[in-house]
């Protein structure tokens, strides 16, 4: 069956003016998208004529399978014309009689005086066009083989978005038809995105990932996914386990257990070592964490844990913060490790994982999400373990509320590296950074708010998340 594929941008080209979608800075016409050339039957093919008037750029000439008569080429101006192996091509120039043709490689590509060219190889060859009057005309042809692919497209386009845990099928087209068309896809970011041997992709947390569809000879198309959060909405974080009996930062047992019974199921706690080099949870030293105790004095692990929290409440170490994760399956958990130091951070988070392996609670760290303060802290964190969750807090990266161009670059590092959320204190907060940050799809939490009616302003300008002692759930 006879094959044949047209160029029509014919009389509309010179009404168009110089300067067209695809056209390079020479003049240079690429069209890469066979499909949008028109498809014809073999008793068609006798009525069509390709005529290709070109701006000083190329055009996709017309491909036929079998078809002995050589194609139509009109040429009224120097332009690049894509080719194939095996057919010909009849050049005109209208209104004026060639005079000769010179090809500058007989190798790809030969042509008679009267302008009749043969594509004979796969390469790139200039003919030379002399008319009896006028100038000289030159056509770059370009010769590719018809089994070859030139160009692959996908049918999603270069972006998309979805959420955690959502799906997209892909196709990818490739040019020419009649080329193979199976392509290899591929996904930058397995942790973010997982892409299938037939283009299905899945978006697994939250980032960006590029997933790539390569024809055989290495031809590629792009496409940039962008994963937010599922399920997104409004939410409080109880701060330090969350506020008791009018005491903030108790990180103790009975803290969890009065904001659980009051709804809350996402909480924050501060990790802090103690002079043995245990992990307990307090939020710093210099705060006396019961009457006995001076400020500043680091206790031991035995002393913190036979104290009671402002004398009356339970402390409690990692081991107990694990226990308590594994025994209620529903609660997410904020960590807020202190460390900054890049061996200190390997080793807090190495503990925390082996711990909680050894426990029998290794779920529980896919419930943690993990405080980041520097953009090196993260490759530390996510090199001893890929925790399903960040949050990048700016408390230690600025001294002050960032100017709109360091949060918009912090923002797009976290999309980057499926950070979900940016913290910073609420009296940094400006109503414009939500614009700032909402491209890129992250989340904004404040800390710590205990007003209602503060809460309800931030959660109107475009907060996400909310860090508090003592206001209810949302």
């Amino acid at each position: 069956m006879i094959k044949r594929f047209i160029a029509t941008l014919l009389a509309c080209l010179l009404c168009l003016g110089p300067t067209l979608p695809g056209m390079a800075e020479d003049g240079e016409i690429v069209i890469e998208d066979a499909s949008a050339l028109i498809e014809a039957s073999p008793a068609e093919s006798d009525a069509l004529a390709l005529s290709i008037d070109a701006l000083e750029g190329g055009l996709l000439a017309n491909e036929a399978d079998g078809n002995d008569a050589p194609i139509p080429l009109s040429i009224t101006k120097s332009c690049t014309v894509q080719a194939t192996k095996g057919l010909s091509y009849q050049i005109t120039v209208p209104g004026k009689e060639i005079k000769t043709c010179k090809s500058s490689n007989a190798k790809v590509a030969t042509v008679t005086k009267q302008g009749l060219v043969k594509a004979k190889k796969v390469g790139t060859a200039k003919i030379t066009i002399t008319p009896k009057k006028g100038g000289k005309l030159t056509l770059k042809l370009k010769v590719a083989d018809p089994d070859t692919p030139t160009a692959v497209t996908i049918d999603a386009g270069s972006e998309a978005t979805l959420s955690v845990g959502g799906q997209l099928q892909l196709a990818a087209a490739v040019s020419p038809a009649t080329a193979p068309q199976e392509v290899t896809w591929k996904s930058s970011n397995k942790q973010v995105a997982t892409v299938t041997k037939k283009g299905l992709v899945t978006a697994v947390s939250r980032g960006q990932a590029i997933i790539t569809a390569t024809t055989a000879n290495g031809i590629s198309a792009t496409l940039t996914l962008n994963v937010s959060r599922a399920g997104a909405g409004h939410y409080m974080i109880s701060h330090a386990m969350g506020g008791i009996d009018g005491n903030n930062y108790s990180n103790c047992l009975e803290g969890f257990q009065a904001n659980y019974a009051e709804g809350h199921r996402i909480f924050e706690v501060d990790l802090l070592y103690t002079s043995d080099d245990r992990i307990v949870l307090w939020h710093h030293w210099d705060r006396p964490f019961c009457s006995k105790y001076k400020k500043g004095k680091v206790p031991t692990y035995e002393q913190f844990m036979a104290s009671k929290i402002y004398d009356q409440y339970t402390p409690m170490d990692l081991e107990a913060l694990l226990r308590l994760m594994k025994e209620y399956p529903d609660i997410r958990v904020v960590v807020d490790g202190k460390c900054t130091r890049k061996s200190e951070v390997k080793k807090q988070f190495r503990t925390i994982v082996s711990t909680a392996k050894s426990l029998g609670a290794a779920e529980a760290l896919d419930r943690l999400v993990v405080e980041i303060y520097t953009r090196e802290m993260f490759d530390v964190v996510d090199g001893v373990y890929h925790f399903s969750e960040y949050l990048m807090t700016l408390y230690k990266m600025f001294d002050k509320a960032p100017s709109t161009s360091k949060l918009k670059s912090a923002a797009k590092f976290c999309q980057q590296k499926g950070i979900a959320t940016i913290a910073m204190y609420a009296d940094w907060w400006k109503a414009k950074y939500a614009g700032v940050i909402a491209p890129y799809g992250v989340d904004i939490a404040l800390y710590t708010v205990n007003s209602a009616r503060d809460a309800q302003r931030y959660f109107d300008e475009g907060v996400t998340a909310l860090f508090t002692d003592f206001l209810p759930p949302v």
